[in-house]
């Protein structure tokens, strides 16, 4: 609404109750901070179709005067915090001992900059020396950062990055996370935004995953001592995307329960392995170049098999992982991405070093593992009927004839959950025992290049 509204064409945006402080902040990272909208009492996607257009309806009259007169005042008390956002003067915190450290991270956390958890104060003095990691300027533009088209600078990285904790080491690592979400194009947006609870996931891969010491083995994704470089490289980048993207909760991320994925998701694939190719390889990088692979991922699903140690033993039970996968198979039907690159939802398994080794022992490459686990995640026609029955609208015209299928055809009507073996991605890593693990995902990853590093 906001791309029609700026080319001069008028427009009324309907929000739904609850998401007016994300429509305003949307309208402000777009330029249009006086455009006009409207709120109704509920989320349009949870009621009858009937009980959605009375609730329109009755917001007529102020949907007219958004058209006939778009450019309304913003009242102040509907801005939020984002003076709060605005560059000021340095903060100072005094105190004795502790004392200004608590007052620095409670200060932080009402202003919208924290995640939650303690944070290291993001000083002139550590901020520098964060910049010692690389050798582009601090003034240098990495990009436009979604979902609120933040201005990602390198030293506006680097502060992100002191405030979790990293090393002037890690800053090129999540540098590079952010060029590979935006890779990602418009598709960021959209699930950084949502109200699913998609997690940006951040893989690394090549010789740089031993140089900084990143968990490739057991409890990789969980916490503790082992872990530490994934922990601040995971939440270095959720920093960054909160304080330059402004992918602030509650507002330019609306999550309806939300995740604790969102805190800090980082794993890795181990540089030397005698299984296969590294993820990175796959992608056209050299074994020798070292990467940040970015997804957003909304379901996660442990695949374990333990008594099974063939490679189609194996992977039927991943693929009973992916076929479970929260309803977003059917994300192919009503998306009009999949018809383009890269686009429509998908899965990244990972396999454990178990599974991964009883598919190499078989003589299988990644490739064949792929085709095996795409033919084995069909959906049947009635899993489709279920789940756009009610709104057929959202069906695209390709899959309508879906909807006429009698219960008997449609139970018996087998189509594939996705449009391609490599909508299903392969990675591998972890520790021991048959556990691997699946996240569903809203699009293909993305892969960036690390360089620039000092």
């Amino acid at each position: 609404m906001i791309y029609i509204e700026r080319k001069g064409i008028p427009t009324v945006s309907i929000a739904s109750a609850g998401f007016e402080t994300d429509t305003l902040a949307t309208c402000r990272a777009f330029g249009m901070p006086l455009a006009p909208y409207v709120v109704v009492p509920e989320v349009i996607t949870g009621v009858p179709p009937e009980r959605s257009a009375d609730s329109i309806s009755e917001q007529i009259d102020g949907i007219i005067r958004g058209l006939t007169n778009p450019a309304q005042e913003v009242k102040k008390e509907d801005e939020g915090d984002a003076e709060n956002r605005i560059p000021g003067p340095d903060l100072e915190y005094d105190g004795i001992g502790i004392d200004a450290y608590i007052d620095f991270n409670r200060d932080y956390l009402d202003r919208g900059w924290g995640d939650g958890f303690p944070l290291m104060p993001p000083t002139r003095e550590r901020v520098d020396a964060v910049l010692c990691g690389t050798t582009l300027a601090p003034d240098h533009v990495v990009g436009i950062l979604p979902p609120g088209e933040g201005i990602a600078t390198v030293e506006k990285i680097a502060i992100s990055a002191a405030m979790a904790g990293c090393e002037p080491a890690h800053l090129p690592v999540v540098i590079t996370a952010i060029k590979a979400i935006l890779k990602l194009g418009p598709r960021a947006r959209q699930w950084l935004m949502s109200t699913s609870p998609d997690a940006p996931f951040m893989m690394v891969n090549g010789p740089i995953v031993e140089e900084l010491g990143i968990n490739t083995g057991q409890c990789i994704l969980g916490p503790g001592r082992q872990s530490r470089v994934n922990i601040v490289l995971g939440r270095a980048m959720r920093l960054a995307l909160m304080n330059v993207g402004h992918n602030y909760p509650t507002e330019m991320d609306m999550d309806t329960i939300g995740s604790p994925n969102k805190f800090s998701w980082c794993g890795a694939e181990p540089s030397v392995t005698d299984r296969w190719e590294g993820f990175h390889e796959s992608r056209g990088f050299k074994a020798s170049e070292s990467t940040v692979t970015v997804v957003g991922a909304r379901n996660v699903y442990d695949a374990a098999d333990l008594v099974n140690y063939t490679a189609e033993g194996v992977l039927k039970s991943v693929a009973g992982g992916i076929r479970g996968g929260g309803g977003y198979t059917g994300y192919r039907w009503s998306d009009p991405d999949p018809y383009s690159a890269g686009g429509g939802g998908g899965a990244l398994v990972i396999l454990s070093p178990d599974h991964a080794n009883a598919c190499k022992d078989a003589g299988w490459n990644k490739k064949m593992v792929q085709d095996f686990l795409w033919g084995n995640t069909k959906i049947t026609a009635a899993q489709i009927q279920q789940g756009f029955k009610v709104n057929p609208a959202f069906l695209l015209p390709p899959w309508k004839w879906v909807l006429d299928l009698t219960p008997d055809q449609a139970a018996n009507t087998i189509l594939p959950a996705f449009n391609s073996p490599e909508q299903i991605e392969i990675a591998s890593f972890g520790g021991p025992a048959g556990k691997s693990m699946i996240l569903m995902t809203n699009s293909q990853s993305r892969t960036a290049k690390i360089t620039d590093r000092a």
